[in-house]
C-alpha cells in the first residue's frame, strides 16, 4: 500500500494497526513543502518502484484528504489517472472534511471520480472512503465512523467485522 509521506506522528499508528491486522506494508510516497506537500505523480510513480523493487504487490493508495496536520486538500487528476492505470485501490480518510473553509475547497474523492464521469468503470468499485464524527464534530472520545464503497467484498467484510455497541442513557 503506497501512503503519504510525512504524515501527523499519530497517523504512525496506521502503519502499527494496518501491518498488525493485516501483514500490509506501508512504501511512503514522499511530499515535499516546495510544493505545498501535494501528490505529484513523480512522487506516486518513485513509491511504486519502490515497492517493486522491495517485492511488494503494491494494491492501493492510502491517502488522508484533506491532510493532516496541513489541512490542504489535493488535485485528484494525476491520483485518480494513477490508480485507473495501475488498476489499484484508492482509499480516502476523509475524517478532516468538514474543516476546510478556504479555496480550493473540499472535494471528495468520490465527488471527483464522478465529476470525471469515472463511476461506469471498475474503479468505482476500488474507491473507498473512510471517515469518522470524531474530529468535525470535536468528540473525539465517540467512536463513530463509517466506511463508503462500491465494492460488495469490502463492505461485507468490513460487516463482519463491526461491533456494534449500545449508548445507554439516563432512564
Amino acid at each position: 500500500m503506497l501512503s503519504c509521506f510525512p504524515r501527523h506522528t499519530t497517523l504512525g499508528k496506521y502503519d502499527r494497526d494496518l501491518k498488525w491486522r493485516t501483514g500490509v506494508e506501508l512504501v511512503p510516497i514522499h511530499c515535499s513543502s516546495s510544493n505545498g506537500f501535494k501528490i505529484t505523480k513523480f512522487a506516486l510513480e518513485e513509491a511504486y518502484q519502490e515497492a517493486q523493487k522491495l517485492s511488494f504487490n503494491v494494491k492501493g493508495v492510502f491517502i488522508t484528504n484533506p491532510s493532516n496536520p496541513l489541512g490542504t486538500t489535493m488535485s485528484h487528476v494525476e491520483l485518480i489517472t494513477f490508480v485507473v492505470a495501475k488498476k489499484i485501490h484508492l482509499i480516502s480518510d476523509e475524517i478532516f472534511s468538514g474543516t476546510v473553509f478556504e479555496n480550493p475547497s473540499f472535494i471528495s474523492i468520490i465527488e471527483a471520480v464522478i465529476n470525471r464521469k469515472l463511476e461506469k468503470i471498475d474503479l468505482w468499485s476500488r474507491v473507498h472512503i473512510v471517515y469518522s464524527l470524531s474530529k468535525d464534530f470535536s468528540i473525539p472520545g465517540f467512536r463513530v465512523g463509517m466506511i463508503y464503497s462500491n465494492n460488495e467484498r469490502v463492505v461485507s467484510t468490513t460487516t463482519k467485522m463491526s461491533s456494534y455497541g449500545l449508548i445507554s442513557s439516563q432512564t
